[in-house]
């Protein structure tokens, strides 16, 4: 039985299954690239500002600039079409990773890849809110989040125990793989996995748009309107950066860490670290949903934050994950902070697209992609590097990764907590005009 406008409750469960697919591919690129990147950086001669460029300015400062057009796009448009062009364009994008000879062309593919992200990651979050009413929202918004934690543990362990078994072969047997580097063969292996999705991605229908007070915005009114929600999105998306900037401090470095502070191979630790991201991916979507819900039912709109103001708080200490010496600590810290990293992340879009108006949600979404792209995703790992180089070099990475990741936790409680006054003050998501 579904809601009054809403899909047919099959189809609205048949969409979130492959918009949750979509989610994992989307992801599978970043942990892949993480983990692959120390034998990338030795074929190709790269330092660590460059690993920072790649990992961050390329592909973050391309999900920033294309996230407002792209969430432009997502508000008039088909967002199943779109979709369909963007899982088009990651295939050709990873595999060209995959066979790049320059750092160049890795830029490059990482460029598409960040619009891409930019395209996807928003549009399927449109389209949750179009498929199920406000009181299931939240779940099956945690349900994407779900899908795309399960893409980055199988970047990790996929991506950890086949390059230590394509290493191994091709010490047996050089020619084994046709001359290309073990790497390499993953990442085209991961474009076929994006092939093989299309075909569900293509039995999607558009859902009709709910909660609309109008068919369309010029562009100047739809940032007439979102400018009138800024009092709580500005210090909502100044909080996303300082967690974008921890989580993906914690994604980038921590195999390079595990490799070069404690002497660990790929294989040695995708089984535990993958288990880890699946882990705290999982759970940490089901309780920031879960959560979500409960401060909405509790203390309206501005109850939703109360979740992510707490979990910043607590990766404040969590950071020293960076300079331990035991492993097993360091997993044990890395998972807390990866854990309450994904439930702000949940908690982050479902304020959103609980106080923000149909109309101008894509919109909204796009500036969240902007905020967390162009300034969390492209300035930690960039960041990392310069701060390690600056005290003494590759051996100071972990008291770099710590150095930066703490003051933004700390900035990321400050901005919810003023966003969540905000929005106790806000009036309701609908706008003012057409």
């Amino acid at each position: 039985m579904s809601a009054q406008g809403f899909p047919e409750a099959t189809a609205a469960r048949r969409a979130i299954i492959v918009l949750a697919c979509l989610g994992f591919v989307a992801t599978m690129d970043l942990t892949l690239t993480a983990l692959l990147i120390e034998p990338m950086k030795q074929e190709m001669a790269l330092t660590d500002i460059d690993i920072g460029l790649l990992q961050g300015s390329a592909f973050g400062l391309a999900f920033g600039i294309a996230s407002i057009p792209m969430g432009r796009m997502i508000d008039r448009y088909s967002r199943v079409r779109l979709m369909t062009f963007g899982l088009v364009l990651w295939t050709f994008a990873i595999v060209g990773t995959g066979l790049a000879r320059s750092f160049t062309v890795l830029v490059i593919c990482r460029v598409f890849l960040g619009v891409v992200a930019a395209l996807l990651i928003p549009a399927a979050l449109s389209l949750i809110a179009d498929l199920f009413p406000a009181q299931r929202r939240a779940v099956m918004t945690s349900v994407f989040a779900m899908g795309q934690a399960t893409g980055q543990a199988f970047g990790i362990l996929f991506g950890g125990i086949a390059f230590d078994w394509l290493t191994r072969q091709v010490a047996s047997q050089p020619d084994a793989l046709d001359g290309l580097a073990p790497w390499r063969v993953l990442y085209v292996s991961a474009g076929a996995i994006g092939a093989l999705l299309l075909i569900f991605l293509l039995s999607l229908r558009e859902p009709a748009r709910q909660e609309r007070a109008s068919d369309s915005l010029s562009f100047k009114a739809a940032m007439q309107a979102l400018s009138e929600h800024k009092s709580f999105l500005v210090p909502l998306l100044i909080a996303t950066i300082g967690a974008t900037v921890v989580f993906q401090a914690a994604h980038v470095w921590s195999a390079p860490l595990l490799i070069r502070n404690h002497g660990l191979s790929p294989g040695a630790f995708a089984g535990w670290l993958s288990a880890i991201v699946l882990g705290t991916g999982i759970l940490g979507a089901l309780a920031g949903g879960q959560l979500a819900e409960l401060g909405r039912k509790r203390a309206g709109r501005a109850g939703v934050l109360v979740p992510a103001l707490v979990a910043a708080f607590a990766i404040v200490p969590l950071t020293m994950y960076a300079i331990v010496s035991g492993v097993a600590t360091l997993a044990v810290l890395l998972a807390l902070v990866l854990l309450f990293s994904v439930i702000i992340a949940t908690v982050s879009v479902v304020a959103i697209t609980l106080n923000v108006p149909n109309e101008i949600r894509g919109l909204a979404l796009g500036a969240n992609v902007l905020a967390t792209g162009m300034f969390g995703a492209t300035l930690s790992p960039t960041l990392v590097g310069f701060v390690s180089s600056a005290l003494g070099g590759e051996t100071q990475l972990g008291t770099a990764v710590t150095a930066v990741s703490a003051p933004a936790a700390l900035c990321a409680a400050l901005f919810f907590y003023i966003s969540m006054r905000s929005a106790s003050s806000d009036a309701a998501p609908a706008l003012s005009r057409v």
